[in-house]
C-alpha cells in the first residue's frame, strides 16, 4: 500500500477524535496497520477516502467494543448494577467509556424517527408509565407500545456492538 498523503492521516485522525472523543495516536497507529492489510480488498471504483473511512470507523467500533468487554467482565457486581449506578471515580478510563456508552446511546436515539424517539423518551428516560405516555402523546396504549417495539428494535440493531 502506497504511503498515506496528509488528507487521508487526517481523515483517520478526525474519525478516531470522533469516535472515541480523544486523539489516540497508539489507535491511529493500529488502524494504519489495519489499512495496510485490508488493502487487498480495496476495490479500486470505490473512493479511497471513503474506504479509509469504513475501515477506520470498524477498527474505532471494534476497539470501543474490546475495551467496554475487557470492563464489563472485570466484575460480575459492578455489571448487574447497571449502567446508571456504576460509579467509578478510581477509574477513569472506566468511566470515559461509560461516558462514551451514553453518548453513542443517546445519538442513537437522536437518529431515530420522531414519534419513536418521543416514545422512547418519555417510557425510558422519564419513567413514565404507558398510559401517562400514551395520554401526554394522545395516542392509544396499542401504539405506543407498538412504537416502543419498533424502536428498541431499532436501537438493538445499531447498538449490537456494545452488547447492551
Amino acid at each position: 500500500m502506497e504511503n498515506l498523503n496528509w488528507f487521508q492521516k487526517r481523515l483517520v485522525k478526525n474519525v478516531v477524535r470522533k469516535m472515541l472523543n480523544r486523539s489516540d495516536e497508539d489507535v491511529e497507529q493500529e488502524i494504519y496497520i489495519r489499512l495496510w492489510q485490508k488493502f487487498p480488498t480495496y476495490r479500486e471504483q470505490e473512493k479511497l477516502g471513503a474506504w479509509i473511512r469504513v475501515v477506520a470507523e470498524n477498527f474505532c467500533k471494534d476497539y470501543l467494543k474490546s475495551k467496554s468487554q475487557k470492563l464489563l467482565n472485570a466484575s460480575v457486581d459492578e455489571e448487574s448494577a447497571g449502567l446508571e449506578n456504576v460509579s467509578a471515580p478510581d477509574n477513569p478510563e472506566r468511566e470515559w467509556l461509560l461516558k462514551c456508552r451514553r453518548k453513542l446511546i443517546l445519538n442513537a436515539v437522536d437518529e431515530l424517527p420522531k414519534d419513536m424517539r418521543k416514545a422512547i423518551v418519555l417510557v425510558e428516560f422519564e419513567g413514565l408509565n404507558y398510559d401517562d405516555a400514551a395520554k401526554r402523546l394522545k395516542i392509544n396504549v396499542g401504539t405506543l407500545k407498538s412504537r416502543l417495539h419498533n424502536a428498541k428494535a431499532k436501537l438493538h440493531e445499531k447498538l449490537a456492538y456494545l452488547e447492551l
